[in-house]
């Protein structure tokens, strides 16, 4: 059956303004389904419209917004599948008039791009005695980026780093080290700025993009372990963590890791089947810690401990092969979960790239 065409909703959050009722967002997609896949039929009684909602945490805040879209579909007569992020597994989501499926998106991810597409290599042997540990960093304006790279100044010697302070994120950065002057943080910045594997970053004016691959993968196999700075660093309780592909890159080439994530990360992870390294650090409960300083103080020193003293090699080495092991197994049931969607619809199983793409959220590879 080739009478479908995918499409990420997401944007309808950020544009719905723009749109006087969902049924004029919901002919919009109509129409960007018939000028971009000019095959399709969309009053054709077999048409079908997959939607996604993959890239964020926080989309689904504003149900009703997407209530009223797949309402505005059902009244137009067309039938829609929607794929979400297995974020939302536990998030009451019955009244979307519409049929639902979930995949680890971001796990998904890695592995398309990295196992099945070759974007980039793999590091097969975690590398135990190197004196370096690998902290990559996105967008700079967060406590567990900039403030965490200035709070381990002191051990960056032994360490592989990126930071992508610009012009338009000047100002936040510098707000979340007010131990800085201005003379004192632009110093910083000029010392520690650092793109060591050329990624190719996208700057936005008070942004910048990157969707994590392609990656180098000599910097994993030049690393004892990653600190890995997540998207989100949320340190109340009760917290849901956001997990990218930033944690399951960093599995997939065969490093443990320090997690400067949202609370509760470790427990996810270990509930996903992996085992998460804290019963090998001085603060193992660092990762429910609350407050953010107090976090990020845990987190140094567990930093510095492991890149002096790291101990018990043998048994994190296990946990590496295991967690590989665990990432190739769970992105193989993925992959069934979309070849099932195919096969409900009539789909062929290797267009699974086409309901389910793995570009990243501005459409590059």
């Amino acid at each position: 059956m080739n009478n479908f065409y995918t499409a990420n909703i997401e944007m309808y959050k950020y544009e719905h303004r723009s749109y006087e009722h969902s049924d004029h967002y919901a002919e919009h997609i109509i129409q960007q389904a018939k000028e971009n896949k000019r095959i399709v039929q969309t009053d054709a009684d077999n048409f079908l419209l997959v939607t996604t909602l993959l890239w964020e945490p926080h989309l689904l805040d504003d149900f009703d917004l997407y209530k009223n879209l797949f309402d505005s579909f059902k009244r137009k007569n067309i039938k829609t599948v929607l794929i979400l992020d297995s974020y939302y597994i536990d998030k009451d989501v019955s009244r979307l008039p519409t049929e639902i499926h979930y995949i680890n998106y971001f796990l998904w991810r890695t592995y398309d791009k990295v196992v099945r597409q070759k974007k980039c290599g793999v590091n097969t042997q975690w590398n135990n005695d190197s004196n370096k540990f690998l902290m990559l960093n996105g967008k700079p304006g967060r406590s567990n980026r900039v403030r965490l790279l200035w709070m381990l100044q002191d051990q960056l010697r032994n360490a592989t780093w990126s930071l992508h302070v610009h012009e338009g994120t000047r100002k936040e950065c510098k707000d979340l080290i007010p131990e800085l002057n201005d003379n004192q943080f632009d110093l910083f910045v000029s010392q520690y700025n650092n793109n060591p594997d050329n990624a190719k970053i996208v700057f936005q004016d008070n942004s910048l993009h990157y969707g994590g691959i392609p990656y180098e993968k000599e910097m994993f196999g030049n690393s004892l372990f990653r600190v890995i700075t997540e998207t989100n660093f949320t340190t109340t309780r009760d917290v849901l963590p956001w997990l990218t592909e930033k944690t399951f890159i960093s599995i997939l080439n065969n490093v443990p890791f320090i997690m400067a994530g949202d609370n509760n990360s470790l427990i996810k992870l270990r509930k996903m089947g992996f085992r998460t390294f804290e019963n090998y650090l001085p603060v193992p409960h660092y990762d429910n810690i609350e407050g953010v300083e107090e976090k990020l103080e845990a987190i140094v020193t567990n930093t510095s401990y492991w890149i002096t003293s790291m101990k018990d090699k043998e048994s994190i080495q296990q946990d590496v092969t295991h967690n590989y092991e665990r990432l190739i197994s769970l992105a193989g049931q993925n992959m069934k979960k979309l070849e099932s969607i195919c096969e409900k619809f009539d789909i062929s199983a290797n267009r699974i790239e086409e309901i389910c793409t793995t570009f990243d959220i501005l459409g590059h590879e």
